[in-house]
């Protein structure tokens, strides 16, 4: 095999991993409008504990802390009571495919859908998602990898590269989605596997806490 050839298959790694982190990031929601996230929530959550509050500025409340209009705000109330709220609302929202409906009455807990249950077969999931990931992003690069080694101009090659690096690379990126999804989703469950919390399950005319162990 070409030596130039394996040095930049080498050198095309630390790319790859570079780009897992950008895209892994996020995907699980790491963003860097806090301050505004910070005084929104603020506000809402002072504004949700009044009796007065209107059941419609409630739902909207919640759907805007989510970032989500599919979730009930009972639904968001019980993950904001979870250790680490912030990530762990995130996380559903990411998550949620894989994870049963969650069910109102007694105690709530979050669990997966029957399928995702196994931890074999979520472990399966991820190395299979993380495999597809690599591969493809190396597809996705392999123009300016392997031009030289087919003796493909630099014309050519970027031509190349205008057709592998959207189709190859939107599929990396559905990959490493799909990986964080089923991460995402097990760290969800140890969090409130591990923690004692305090429901807060919101009516249309006040916030009523639970106790769930």
């Amino acid at each position: 095999m070409n030596m130039e050839l394996i040095i930049r298959s080498i050198l095309a790694v630390p790319a790859i991993f570079v780009a897992w982190k950008i895209i892994y990031d996020i995907t699980v929601g790491k963003r860097a409008d806090l301050r505004e996230e910070y005084k929104f929530a603020k506000e809402f959550l002072s504004d949700a504990r009044k009796d007065d509050i209107h059941p419609f500025v409630l739902e909207k409340g919640y759907h805007a802390i989510a970032g989500s209009s599919i979730l009930s705000p009972e639904y968001i109330s019980y993950i904001l009571s979870l250790k680490n709220p912030s990530q762990c609302l995130k996380d559903y929202v990411l998550s949620i495919q894989l994870m049963d409906e969650l069910k109102m009455e007694g105690n709530l807990k979050l669990k997966f859908k029957r399928k995702y249950q196994c931890s074999w077969f979520r472990n399966w999931l991820k190395i299979f998602y993380s495999v597809g990931y690599f591969l493809l992003a190396f597809i996705a690069l392999s123009p300016v990898v392997a031009s030289n080694y087919f003796g493909i101009s630099a014309l050519h090659s970027l031509l190349l590269l205008a057709f592998t690096l959207p189709l190859a690379g939107t599929l990396a990126w559905s990959s490493l989605t799909a990986y964080a999804r089923v991460k995402r989703g097990e760290e969800l469950i140890y969090n409130q596997k591990k923690h004692t919390t305090i429901i807060m399950v919101p009516t249309y005319k006040r916030i009523q806490r639970t106790a769930y162990k």
